[in-house]
This record gives structure tokens, sequence and C-alpha cells, in this order.
């Protein structure tokens, strides 16, 4: 167990405005060996401890910072155990034990982070009201909490998105409080950053680019009554910058958005009653399922994500088993019915039931 001593004591000092003199003048010794004690170089006789933390009025369990390392402990634990349930997609077991973080340490920028985050991979679009009140909560809770850029933006972003299906001028609110599309973390490390570091920069930010705009064209289809056609020509426009990118067809991580998006093709053709195209967009969807579903480590490998890699232990999802399992679900579909009984149709099943989990 680590005990950070010396950030503690130069705190302590400086809260009580007293100089490294008048605390060295106070406990017989010299100044010297105070400022040793805040750099980190030395750690008081055992025997003074107890008079350092009488002097500032605290516990010396309080002095060593023992309450805190306990809790950097505890929630280095939580995270550890939530990371194994959402690379399963153990969706309840995650929100169960981010409870009970949150009800040992009801104030840690963290468990209210984890409890937020858990509730809501648990909710669905619009989120139920009682969700959403406690997403709310835990959200304005963290901002208030919090000076932590990356939490902040968690927060931000779950906020909006819930507050997206009651409250459109609240979302919007938050929405402001974000950052400017010109002006991102990544934006900026792309500029800044030369060599094989810039390079990598650069391919990063550019991936982030062309998934947001495959997404947005995805999500722009259910803002008003698109027909068809234009809900088909939105979809390929986002299959078509993704399998640009990766343009030597090594789509990695990607595979289970490609595979999601032929199923929204496939679905607008079920719709239309056109059973080849139906079918065509069925296998183009089944077969980036099973990609998906057998994805291991891996380098990318087209011109501009050559630098990035794929890590499957660094990977969370919403849901049991692979991508196979779900398009397996996804096509028990009634919109489906009229091509059940076509051969290329049953052989589909039996592919994604030979790579389901």
């Amino acid at each position: 167990m680590q005990i950070n001593l010396k950030d503690k004591l130069r705190s302590l000092r400086l809260q009580k405005n007293i100089t490294q003199e008048a605390l060295a003048n106070h406990l017989g010794i010299t100044p010297q060996s105070v400022g040793k004690w805040e750099r980190g170089e030395g750690f008081p006789d055992i025997t003074l401890l107890p008079r350092i933390a009488f002097y500032f009025d605290i516990t010396v369990d309080e002095l060593l910072c023992v309450d805190q390392v306990r809790v950097e402990e505890a929630i280095a634990e939580y995270e550890r155990q939530a990371a194994i349930y959402q690379k399963n997609g153990e969706n309840e077991k995650n929100l169960e034990l981010w409870e009970r973080a949150y009800a040992e340490f009801p104030n840690d920028s963290r468990a209210i982070e984890g409890l937020m985050f858990a509730i809501n991979r648990e909710a669905i679009y619009p989120c139920p009201k009682d969700k959403a009140e406690r997403i709310i909560s835990l959200g304005e809770k963290l901002l208030q909490k919090t000076t932590d850029a990356r939490q902040r933006e968690n927060a931000l972003q779950c906020l909006c998105y819930t507050y997206d299906g009651i409250d459109k001028e609240k979302a919007l609110y938050y929405a402001d409080m974000c950052g400017g599309f010109y002006v991102t973390r990544e934006e900026l490390r792309a500029i800044i950053l030369d060599g094989e570091d810039g390079v990598e920069s650069c391919q990063s930010y550019i991936d982030s680019l062309i998934h947001t705009a495959a997404m947005t064209a995805l999500r722009m289809t259910s803002k008003i009554s698109f027909s068809h056609e234009e809900k088909i020509e939105a979809f390929r426009f986002a299959i078509d910058i993704m399998e640009r990118l990766y343009a030597d067809g090594n789509v990695g991580f990607y595979a289970f958005d490609l595979s999601h998006f032929y199923s929204m093709i496939a679905f607008e053709y079920a719709q239309m009653h056109d059973s080849q195209k139906t079918l065509d967009a069925l296998a183009e969807s089944c077969r980036y399922a099973v990609i998906e579903a057998n994805l291991k480590d891996m380098d990318y490998t087209a011109p501009m994500v050559n630098r990035l890699k794929y890590k499957k232990a660094n990977t969370t999802k919403n849901y049991k088993g692979n991508a196979c399992n779900l398009k397996l679900k996804a096509l028990e579909n009634r919109q489906f019915d009229f091509v059940r009984d076509e051969d290329a149709f049953k052989k589909l099943i039996v592919m994604l039931e030979q790579n389901a989990e």
C-alpha cells in the first residue's frame, strides 16, 4: 500500500497558512527536514506522526491518507470487475456492481460515472422515465463533482442523449457546453504531433470522422419521414465511406457497424417486397457478422489506417454472444417471412448458427 504523505502535508500546511520553518519549530526539527518530506525525499520518524496529526487536528490515518488509499484500491477492483462484465455483455451484473460501488462511495466521481454509464447501457431509446431520472441526477452530480475533462465529456454526452427524449431545450443546453467540432482533442493532437506519432494521430482522427459521418447518416433517416429509396441511399453512403477507408476489406472492429448498415438496407428492401435485393443485402450483413464473430487482435492494413490496431480486450458490448447471435434474432422479424423459405435465406441461417456463441 502506497502512502502519499508529501502532498497531504503540504496541503495541510498551506491551509493553516504556516511556513515550513514554523512547522519545524513546533516539532523541534530543521526546516530542511520538512522540505524533504514535502518533496517525497524522506519520511517523518514514526514517533512524530501523532504530534503532526495533533497539530493539524486530524487523525494519523487521515495524515497518511489511509482512507484514500482504501478508496483507490476498492475503486480499482470495481473497475477491473466491470471491465470483465462489459467485455462479456453482462449488463445486469455490471449495473449491480456499480450500484454497490456508488452505495459505498457516493461522492467519488468514478463511482458516479460508473453507475451513470451502467444505467445508460441498460436503457433503451427513448429512455424509460425511472432510468432517465437517475441518469440525469448522476450526470448533473458528476458535473458538480469533477474537473476531469474526460469525465465531464461523458456526463455531458449522457445528459444530451437522455434529455433528447424528454426535454429538447435541456438537451441543447448541455450540447452547447461540449467542445466545437473543429476544436477537439483528436484534431489538435493530429496537428501537434510529428513523425510516426503524428501519422497515427491523423489516421485515428480520420477513422473517428468517418465513423461519425456514417452514424450521422444513419441518424438522419429517423428525423423525418424518408422514402425507402432515400433511406437506402443514406445507408449506402455510410457503407461506401467506411468500405473506402478500409479499402482492402480488413475492416476489423467496424464489421459490426457494416453488418448493421446492410441489415437496415435489407429491411427497407423487404418493405418494398424486393426479394433478390433483400437477400443480397442480408448476405452482406451476415458476412460482416461472421467477420465480427471471429475477430482477433489485428493490425489494420489499408493505407489510410495502417498505423492503427484492434485489441479485442479493449472492446465492450451491450449484448451477450456476438454479432451472429444478434443477426439470428433480427432475422426472426416478420418482415423477412416472404423470403424465409428461400434456399439462400436458409443458408444464411446455417452460417450464422455455425458462428454464433
